[in-house]
């Protein structure tokens, strides 16, 4: 799908567009994606007007995961998965195909407990070895286009200050948080820079972590169903 000058957005609400979540501007090329429907301007993917002509479809970058049952595909950011994780999930079930139990453990508001579990894998993130690029917001002094490319930044003590405040609702808006500290990071850094390997290495240990988490809030869940 290419969008074209003549495609109008509405006046009503400005609807943002591509990786740099910007405006629709009719003076840039852009390119759709065939599965999430999203717009990205061609220089943001790489792909020119006469390339995008010969395609018979694209498919954008951003991770998805799709139900073996319904069929669906779904941002991993949305669900709760890392693409990490999915890497060793045989087979995946969304929310709309799992058990009430099961959907629970991603969907159910936080309680006290929950935050305890969150704030000690925050803190074992924190003080792993190859946490060091994410502690922080990133100094743009440091990266100077940084926040020019990347429009949604997040960093380990952004994501405490959250917890410590309440911020987070569900399961899912805590691992999307800390989805974006990896994707951002994988983004704006080459694939052979020690920026991009601390990523890779800390995404791994902090979906071990998820991993427990989310098996012991099934389980109390599961608990909880069974006594009411």
């Amino acid at each position: 799908m290419i969008l074209t000058t003549s495609t109008k957005d509405s006046k009503k609400e400005i609807k943002l567009y591509c990786v740099c979540k910007t405006p629709y501007d009719e003076s840039k090329f852009y390119i759709g994606c065939d599965l999430c429907t999203n717009w990205y301007h061609g220089e943001c993917v790489g792909i020119t007007e006469k390339e995008a002509k010969k395609m018979d479809d694209y498919i954008c970058v951003e991770f998805y995961i799709g139900c073996d049952r319904c069929q669906n595909w779904y941002h991993g950011r949305c669900v709760g998965i890392l693409q990490s994780e999915a890497n060793h999930i045989d087979q995946y079930v969304c929310p709309n195909c799992q058990s009430t139990e099961d959907a629970m453990t991603v969907f159910t508001p936080l309680t006290d407990k929950d935050f305890e579990g969150l704030r000690r894998i925050l803190r074992s993130l924190q003080a792993h070895k190859m946490a060091w690029p994410f502690l922080e917001p990133v100094d743009p002094n440091d990266a100077l286009d940084y926040y020019r490319v990347i429009k949604e930044p997040m960093d380990l003590s952004t994501m405490e200050e959250k917890i410590q405040k309440r911020k987070y609702v569900k399961l899912t808006e805590f691992v999307a948080d800390m989805t974006k500290i990896f994707d951002n990071c994988r983004y704006y850094n080459p694939s052979d820079s020690p920026f991009y390997q601390c990523a890779e290495v800390l995404e791994t240990f902090f979906v071990q972590k998820l991993k427990g988490f989310k098996a012991s809030r099934s389980h109390n869940n599961k608990l909880q169903s069974a006594a009411s």
